[in-house]
């Protein structure tokens, strides 16, 4: 069934993302009446960082990976190196 709404929608073809292909607004009724300058450019802040944010998040991760794995390292070196002490002490 077909309602007759009237909306403003802002359809983005080109994301500039990997990921998505379209991307659709649907304007809140008391902002429609915005220029359109300024819907596009609103529009666009949405939609053109999402993969430079994804790509952030994952370097944050890696290199929190690469810490755990160098506090390990050391940990289990610190332990080995206390129990060859040990052991050449008694």
């Amino acid at each position: 069934m077909v309602k007759g709404v009237s909306k403003t929608v802002i359809v983005v073809n080109n994301t500039g993302s990997k990921l998505f292909e379209k991307i659709v607004f649907y304007v809140t009724p008391e902002y429609g009446t915005i220029s359109a300058k300024q819907l596009k450019k609103a529009a666009s802040s949405f939609s053109f960082n999402y993969d430079d944010s994804l790509k952030r998040n994952n370097l944050r991760a890696a290199i929190k990976r690469k810490k755990r794995i160098r506090l390990i390292a050391v940990s289990f070196a610190f332990v080995v190196a206390a129990a060859v002490t040990l052991a050449i002490i008694l």
